[in-house]
C-alpha cells in the first residue's frame, strides 16, 4: 500500500524554517515547480526526494505522512503588519499554530488555566475604562503588576517566547477558533532583554484582545487603519500598568527625571512610558514633557535605561510546568511524551519543540530537571493513571 504523503504538512515545514519553494527546490535538488505539485497534492515526492526534503527541513519523516491539524487562525496582530515581510509573517504564524496544538495536546491530560475574560461585547468605555474593569474583572485593583506574562497565563492566554527572526516582528497575538470559542496565543521576540519593555509589550498584545477580537480580517485594514489600532493597544497598555488614579498619586516630582527610577522599580515600566502617561494625565505638559525626553536622550536613556540590567525578564512557564506535573507524577517521561504527541499528529524534534515552548534546553532530552518551577496546573480526575 502507498503510503499518504501530505503536502500542506510539507508546505508548513518549509514556512516553519523560512525557506521559498525557490530555496528548498534548490538544496533538495528539484525544480521550483516540483515542491510547487508536492505541497498541492498533485505529485508525490520519490523516496529519494523525500530523504532529502526531510534533511534539508529537519522535520521526523512521520511529520509529512501526517493529516494536519484543524486549526483555523481567525487574526494575527503584527505590530508592524504592512511592512513585514509575508513569509516572516507566516514563519512565525506557522511557529504559532505547532505551539497552540501542543497547548491543546496537554489539554487531553490536564486541567490548563481556563480562559478567564469578560464578555468583550459588553465591555464599553473609553480606553481607561476598558483598562480599569479589566484589572477589577481580574480582582487586581490598582497595584502594580511585575510580571504581565504569569497573570496572562494564569488568566487561559498561552505565551511563548521565541526567536522570531525579524527585526520587523517583535511580540505579537494570534487568534485562533477552537470549535466555538476563541484561543489566544501571545508570542514575545526574544531580541528584547528589558522586562519593562516586555512587561509593555504583553500588555499591548492584551489591548488587542480586549478592544480588536471582533475584527474579522486584520489584512483588509488600511495602513492608517491599522496605525490607529496600535496606538489604541499603546493606550490601552499604558492605562493597565498604569492606573490613573494611584500612578497619578506616584507623580509626586513629575518634572525630575530621576524620580521616575524610583517609579520604574515600583511599577515595572519604561521610564519613556511614564513619561507618556504623566502628559496623558497632565500632570506634565507638553514643553515639560519634551524637556524630559530631551535630558533622557542627553543621557543616553533611549537605548538602555537605568534598571535595564538589574530587574529580571519575566518568562513563560506553563508549558515546562505542565510537563513537570506528567513527569514527576510518572504519567509520562519526556521519551513517552513525544511519543504521545507525534500520534497526536505533531511528529516534531524534541530540541525545536523546546525552542518552541520556551523550555530549558535538554527538558525533552533526559529523564530529570533540576530547576523547581511551581506548578500552576492540576491532573484532571479522568486521567489518573
Amino acid at each position: 500500500m502507498e503510503m499518504f504523503f501530505n503536502g500542506q504538512r510539507l508546505k508548513e515545514a518549509r514556512i516553519f524554517r523560512n525557506m521559498s519553494m525557490t530555496e528548498l527546490a534548490s538544496k533538495v535538488g528539484v525544480k521550483k515547480q516540483a515542491i510547487s505539485q508536492f505541497e498541492n497534492n498533485l505529485a508525490k515526492p520519490k523516496p529519494e526526494t523525500e530523504f532529502a526534503i526531510v534533511g534539508v527541513l529537519r522535520f521526523p519523516r512521520t511529520y509529512f505522512h501526517q493529516k494536519s491539524e484543524n486549526i483555523a487562525v481567525n487574526n494575527t496582530f503584527f505590530r508592524a503588519l504592512s511592512s513585514t515581510n509575508a513569509l516572516d509573517k507566516k514563519t512565525q504564524e506557522i511557529k504559532t499554530k505547532l505551539v497552540v496544538q501542543t497547548y491543546n495536546f496537554l489539554c487531553e491530560y490536564l486541567d490548563m488555566p481556563i480562559l478567564n475574560l469578560p464578555n468583550l461585547d459588553s465591555f464599553k468605555g473609553d480606553i481607561d475604562t476598558q483598562a480599569m474593569s479589566l484589572r477589577a474583572y481580574w480582582n487586581i485593583g490598582e497595584k502594580p503588576i511585575t510580571n504581565m506574562v504569569e497573570l496572562i497565563e494564569h488568566n487561559g492566554i498561552i505565551v511563548s517566547a521565541f526567536d522570531v527572526d525579524s527585526d520587523k516582528i517583535d511580540a505579537f497575538t494570534q487568534v485562533h477558533n477552537i470549535s466555538t470559542y476563541p484561543q489566544y496565543c501571545v508570542v514575545l521576540g526574544n531580541n528584547k532583554k528589558s522586562a519593562v519593555r516586555r512587561n509593555f509589550d504583553i500588555a499591548h498584545e492584551l489591548g488587542h484582545i480586549i478592544l480588536h477580537s471582533n475584527i474579522e480580517n486584520l489584512e483588509e485594514l488600511s495602513l492608517e487603519q491599522q496605525k490607529e489600532l496600535e496606538n489604541e493597544a499603546n493606550q490601552f497598555a499604558s492605562a493597565f500598568l498604569m492606573p490613573k488614579n494611584a500612578f497619578y498619586n506616584d507623580l509626586i516630582k513629575a518634572n525630575e527625571l530621576r524620580s521616575y527610577i524610583e517609579l520604574k522599580k515600583k511599577w515595572h515600566v519604561s521610564i519613556a512610558a511614564m513619561l507618556i502617561r504623566a502628559k496623558t494625565l497632565e500632570r506634565i505638559n507638553v514643553k515639560e514633557y519634551q524637556s524630559l525626553m530631551k535630558s533622557m536622550s542627553y543621557r543616553k536613556w533611549r537605548t538602555q535605561e537605568p534598571l535595564d540590567d538589574k530587574l529580571p525578564l519575566s518568562v513563560p512557564t506553563l508549558f515546562y510546568s505542565a510537563l513537570e506535573v506528567l513527569f514527576e507524577n510518572n504519567i509520562m517521561t519526556p521519551q513517552t511524551f513525544m511519543g504521545h504527541l507525534s500520534n497526536y499528529g505533531l511528529a516534531i524534534y524534541p530540541n525545536d519543540l523546546e525552542t518552541l515552548l520556551s523550555l530549558p534546553k535538554g527538558t525533552l532530552a533526559v529523564s530529570d530537571n533540576d530547576t523547581i518551577i511551581k506548578p500552576i496546573i492540576n491532573i484532571k480526575n479522568s486521567h489518573n493513571r
